[in-house]
């Protein structure tokens, strides 16, 4: 009996089964007799599985049911219940997020470095060697060139020149002019303090403003500024650039105080009330026994009649305006009544000129070469026009503000150039030439052009103050060349 019991045991085997989902065929343990009907088709495994999983045995009776669960689970994976038949490999999702936000840190931190083997910030290799943190080193180039840019800009420079003039009285020998132009309204160091202590330190004899030294900001406090701090202000003589406001006025302010205070611009009168000489006629200095006359150069090749007749004509027109009643001459009466008198200015400057004396031309862009040597072909007609000019100081170009290493400026704004101003002669930039019988100086001036407003700060180019001192001696390469 014992042996038959155990053979009934032995044909009835059950099998743990998994849970499947409830929408299938229910969570509960069934013997195979139950569920398959014959033990005939029972499939034992072979041998023992030494993990907890137990794969499920097909149901031959349910494979549509199954293989609508398997598409539905392939679909939507992530919505797979912990209790599914199948036991798809569980990845661990925190391990992965955290694995990459830990590369995001390093890729920022290739990205700082320049360190990285890969993407844009990798090592760039230079004369056989890998060059690493490139990023950073560029990075710091950067901010050095942009300190050293501040410090160029705000370190003057002093530029010594001598000129020989020909011809030049013993009482003008080392005569010193300091020269400035193009201060555009900018301060050098509270109320031009740094400006004011570099001329303290120059010798001088007169100062020369060559124009834009309020430019188109129209702030004429730091020009003001620069003439209050000098304990000599009358040494100052300044004439317009192309930059700056006026000088005239569209209409005149109106009938009470003098021409200049009409009609002139507010940063003119402000610099002559605090003791500035504003040169738009010829202006004769003493110099003990002599005369050094300054003139702008616009007015070279004007016939001193002929100028003086044409506007005392306009003006006396203009007079019979205003008593008929037209408000046009009224309007423009003071203007014309001080263009006639600067003619009458320039008509008594010319007659008063004699040969001893040293004749400076004072200009915001140079001249053209032509120009100059129309007023010197007037020596001739000397009763008419003013003599030429012994010496031209030019400014305007700033130097080129933007100066290449051993190249120099590569543009100047001046179409009467060749190329239209692109890289021009250097010697027609700066410093000292001829032209003619005259001699040219070019200052580069305080800061930059107004003309060129995408170079808005100077470029291995200090800002510089040029001293001219004026000699009768030749230079020593003229003598060792005679």
């Amino acid at each position: 009996m014992p042996e038959e019991e155990q053979k009934k045991k032995s044909t009835k085997t059950i099998i743990p089964i998994s849970k499947i989902d409830s929408s299938a065929s229910g969570d509960v343990l069934r013997d195979e007799s139950s569920q398959y009907g014959d033990d005939a088709e029972i499939r034992l495994p072979r041998r023992k599985r030494t993990d907890a999983r137990v794969p499920i045995i097909k149901n031959r009776t349910d494979d549509a049911q199954k293989q609508k669960e398997k598409e539905s689970t392939s679909k939507s994976p992530k919505k797979a219940k912990k209790g599914s038949s199948a036991f798809p490999e569980v990845t661990p999702k925190r391990k992965k997020k955290g694995r990459k936000r830990r590369k995001k840190r390093r890729s920022l931190f290739e990205l700082m470095s320049g360190s990285g083997t890969e993407g844009l910030f990798r090592p760039i290799r230079v004369f056989g060697r890998d060059i690493r943190f490139w990023p950073l080193i560029l990075l710091a180039a950067l901010a050095f060139m942009a300190v050293g840019v501040m410090l160029n800009n705000s370190n003057l420079t002093i530029t010594e020149q001598t000129v020989t003039v020909v011809g030049l009285p013993e009482d003008m020998e080392g005569y010193r002019i300091v020269v400035l132009s193009d201060m555009n309204g900018r301060r050098f160091g509270d109320s031009q303090s740094l400006l004011l202590r570099t001329l303290n330190g120059i010798k001088y004899d007169a100062i020369f403003c060559l124009g834009d030294m309020v430019g188109k900001s129209g702030n004429a406090q730091p020009f003001w500024e620069f003439i209050e701090g000098l304990k000599r202000p009358e040494k100052v003589y300044f004439i317009c650039g192309d930059s700056d406001p006026g000088p005239y006025l569209s209409r005149a302010r109106g009938t009470e105080g003098v021409l200049s205070q009409l009609i002139l611009e507010d940063w003119i009168l402000g610099a002559i009330e605090r003791g500035a000489n504003y040169v738009d006629a010829p202006v004769g200095i003493p110099v003990k026994k002599q005369t050094l006359w300054i003139s702008p150069a616009t007015l070279l090749n004007l016939e001193t009649i002929t100028t003086l007749a044409v506007w005392e004509d306009q003006t006396e027109q203009e007079e019979d305006g205003v008593r008929s009643g037209i408000v046009d001459d009224y309007t423009h009466l003071p203007i014309t009544t001080y263009r006639y008198k600067l003619a009458q200015r320039l008509y008594e400057a010319q007659r008063k000129m004699n040969a001893s004396d040293i004749h400076i031309s004072l200009a915001h862009e140079m001249p053209a070469e032509s120009f100059i040597y129309t007023s010197e072909d007037h020596k001739q007609q000397s009763e008419r026009f003013l003599a030429a000019p012994d010496l031209i100081l030019a400014a305007h170009y700033c130097g080129g503000v933007w100066r290449l290493p051993f190249l120099g400026a590569f543009y100047v704004p001046d179409s009467t150039l060749p190329r239209g101003g692109w890289f021009p002669d250097q010697r027609k930039v700066s410093g000292l030439s001829a032209v003619g019988e005259s001699q040219a100086y070019i200052t580069r001036g305080l800061s930059t052009n107004g003309s060129t407003p995408l170079m808005p700060f100077r470029l291995f180019n200090a800002p510089e103050i040029s001293v001219i001192t004026l000699t009768s001696t030749l230079p020593e390469n003229m003598l060792e060349a005679g």
